[in-house]
Order: structure tokens, then C-alpha cells, then sequence
């Protein structure tokens, strides 16, 4: 940890002493006191060190316990560079080994007291770490000592939890609240660049962009710099971004299919026809898989779930060539449960959109007969792969087996469109 100037330590033992930090943890107030620039600056991230572990699935159970494996973890980072003998150091094995050596090292050194087992699963109570910050503390010197003890100190009457409000010294701590303090104590704020947090997928994906601490944890788990997302289009958390040369999130901005909001997602302008899609992509399961899978997931969800009927609203053809219409027969045909060629194929091709695919969605002409129908179609190194949902349940119908995801023009059917992408 570096160590911070005797500003900051006034500011900390102000808090402490005044208010005990009590408000830092409320969920409807700004949790940080004011931040003095002396302290540990976002934009030297070269000695940046995990302090919690994320899940695989990028989910950070926030309100789950903060275990004495996760606390042993942690006080390594932080003990990280103390004059302490390699014995007590963790040598950063990984895994169940590495972690109990790691604890024994800790141990050694009078930072850990877990009682008279090691047991990494338990949990740790608000007595168990404001003790082992105190611990942590006194190994240091000077301001840094000062700094730690402090913290330990708001700790143990409840500042940076949750609740500060009661005195239960055997309250269990949840990862949540281990992730305000840790990132405190070692002199992060990761506040200011929560939007490049976010632009790089790091936020949990099972916290609420509303709490006020997802910054926290997600910098809490984050090891070196922040990863800059490359230029294109992405999926994140059931909604489609798209980022700039510069790794930020593009907003406002209409690029060839896909237009995106204020917010940065994906958006047909109708935000019911939005939610709409959202909650049909989640029921299919696309949400869960990646690429052609994903884009298949949707494709039988609509010819599964939805079927050929005569609207009143859509009895007539589109226009060749037109586009206006997409939206309007998307959301006839969620709301009558079905419609013609263009409800399916408006529906799926906003859903192939939402995925990330640079979907056509095409009012043309089909066979030799020149019949008004659409479709969509996907072009990919130079080829325009064609989707006909509509036609494919059509012929299901009538007891022809037919496979008409991801087909060449010609092959089965002859379509008939301008090309203009």
C-alpha cells in the first residue's frame, strides 16, 4: 500500500472520531467522505492487486459471507511488501494449498487469529475483521499504521457496513460491505472510473448498476489495469453496446442497423417493443449462448412460440425495399401471438439485431411468381445468408420438412431484394 499524507489521516480521524463513518455504508447516501488527491490515484494501476475473487459466471453474490480464505486472501495483498519474514509471506500458489499456506504465513505473523482451526469457508464476523486490521496495522509504520488502525477502528462501531446502526460485534460481514473496506483501506476510490469499469464488462453481473458500491466490487476482484474493450459491437448482461476506437461506450448514435441510446444499449426507439425483445431473448435462452447457437436459440423461439395468422392491421404487403414498417408489425405480432412473413421476419431480425448481427430485414418478392414476402438476411464475407422463419413454419405446417436458417439464395426458394448494404 502506499502510503498517504497527514491530510487524509485528519480527514479518516475526523470521521472516526466525530460520526464514527456511520453513513459511509448506506445504501441511499454518497458512500465516500471526500477524497483528498494525495491518495492512491486510479491512474497508476501498476501495483493494483485482487483482493476479492469474482465468480467464473461474473457474479460476485454480494451478500454472501466474506470466509476467512477470502480475509487471509486479501490481508496478503495488502501485507504485500511489509518486512516480514518469507516464511509468513504467501508465495502466491493458488488454489486450496496455496490459500492454507498462505494462512499460516499470516498466522505466523500475528495478522490472522482465526481461533483454534483454519477453517477457510467460515464466515467472518465485523469482530473477527476489524481485529485483523488492527493486526495488519501494527505490522506497519507511520502514516500507513495510522491509516489502517483507523480504519479498523470505524469498523468495529459499524462504519463502511451495511448497518452500522447495530453494536452486534458477531455480525457476520458480507462481501459487499469486505469490498468497501478493502478498497478503502488500501486508498482506492474506484468511483471515477466506474464507466470504464462497466465499458469493460467488469461489472457483476448479478449487481444492480443502481448500488452504489458495484464500483467497489468489481475493482475489489480486478487485478492490474483496467482491460480496454476492443472497437464493435458487444453483448453484456442481456443488452448490446457498441465501443469506440477508444474502448468508451457509443451513445446517441444510429451504426448501419443498430441505433443506441443515451444509455448506450441497443434500442428499436420504442422502448416496449425494447422490452419486449429483452424478455423474449431471455426466455429462449440466446442470453446463455454465443454466436450462430445464440442467433438459432431466437430463431426457433419465434417459429415455436408464434404462429401464422391474418391481422387485420396486416393484410396488406410492404413496399420492396421498405423499412418503416419493421417496429410497427414486430409489435402487432408479440401482441396478437403471431402475424404474416412480416411480423416474422420483423421480429426475428430485431432479435438477430439485439444479438449483434448485422441483420437485413427485407420487404421483397419470393419464386417466379414475384410473391410479396420477407425474410432476413445476414450478410457474411460476401455472401448474403438468408432466414426465413415465416415460410419455414408455414411449410411445418403443411408437412414439409424444411431448414431454412442460414441458407444461400437459390438453394430451396428463389428470393427476389435490392441489395443495398
Amino acid at each position: 500500500m502506499r502510503k498517504l499524507c497527514r491530510c487524509c489521516l485528519a480527514v479518516l480521524a475526523a470521521a472516526v472520531a466525530l460520526t464514527g463513518l456511520c453513513a459511509i455504508g448506506r445504501a441511499d447516501e454518497a458512500p465516500a467522505p471526500e477524497q483528498d488527491p494525495c491518495t492512491l490515484s486510479l491512474s497508476d494501476r501498476t501495483d493494483h492487486p485482487a483482493l476479492l475473487d469474482g465468480s467464473k459466471d461474473g457474479a460476485f453474490h454480494p451478500e454472501g459471507a466474506l470466509t476467512w480464505g477470502e480475509l487471509a486472501r486479501a490481508a496478503n495483498a495488502l501485507a504485500d511488501g511489509l518486512p516480514q519474514p518469507a516464511s509468513a509471506m504467501w508465495l502466491g500458489e493458488t488454489g486450496r494449498e496455496g490459500m492454507y499456506r498462505g494462512a499460516a504465513g499470516l498466522i505466523q505473523a500475528g495478522i490472522l487469529d482465526p481461533g483454534v482451526t483454519f477453517q477457510p469457508d467460515a464466515g467472518v464476523t465485523r469482530a473477527d475483521l476489524a481485529e485483523t486490521l488492527d493486526r495488519l496495522g501494527l505490522m506497519m509504520q507511520g502514516d500507513e499504521q495510522t491509516w489502517v488502525r483507523a480504519v479498523a477502528t470505524a469498523v468495529s462501531k459499524g462504519a463502511l457496513l451495511d448497518d452500522p446502526s447495530t453494536a452486534d460485534s458477531a455480525q457476520i460481514v458480507t462481501r459487499r460491505e469486505a469490498a468497501i473496506v478493502l478498497e478503502r483501506l488500501a486508498g482506492r476510490e474506484p468511483e471515477p472510473q466506474s464507466q470504464a469499469l462497466f465499458n469493460a464488462g467488469l461489472m457483476p453481473s448479478d449487481v444492480s448498476q443502481d448500488d452504489w458500491a458495484w464500483p467497489y466490487m468489481a475493482d475489489a476482484c480486478l487485478a492490474g489495469a483496467i482491460p480496454v474493450r476492443e472497437a464493435g459491437v458487444f453483448r453484456m448482461y442481456g443488452w448490446l453496446y457498441e465501443a469506440d476506437e477508444n474502448g468508451e461506450l457509443v451513445r446517441d448514435t444510429t451504426d448501419g442497423v443498430w441505433a443506441f441510446g443515451p444509455d448506450g444499449r441497443y434500442t428499436t426507439g420504442d422502448t416496449d417493443l425494447d422490452e419486449k425483445l429483452t424478455q423474449a431473448l431471455a426466455a429462449s435462452g440466446a442470453n446463455e449462448l454465443e454466436g450462430v447457437e445464440a442467433l438459432q436459440a431466437a430463431y426457433l423461439y419465434v417459429k415455436d412460440n408464434f404462429e401464422y395468422k391474418h391481422v387485420p392491421e396486416d393484410l396488406y404487403p410492404e413496399s420492396v425495399g421498405s423499412t418503416d414498417w419493421i417496429n410497427e408489425r414486430a409489435a402487432r405480432f408479440f401482441k396478437y401471438g403471431g402475424g404474416t412473413c412480416y411480423g416474422y421476419a420483423a421480429t426475428f431480425g430485431l432479435l438477430a439485431r439485439a444479438l449483434g448481427e448485422n441483420a437485413y430485414i427485407v420487404a421483397a418478392e419470393v419464386n417466379e411468381r414475384f410473391a410479396p414476402h420477407s425474410f432476413v438476411v445476414i450478410p457474411e464475407d460476401g455472401i448474403d445468408w438468408i432466414y426465413d422463419v415465416e415460410l419455414e413454419d408455414a411449410r411445418q405446417y403443411r408437412h414439409a420438412d424444411l431448414d431454412l436458417f442460414h441458407i444461400q439464395n437459390h438453394a430451396i426458394y428463389h428470393y427476389w431484394y435490392n441489395a443495398s448494404w
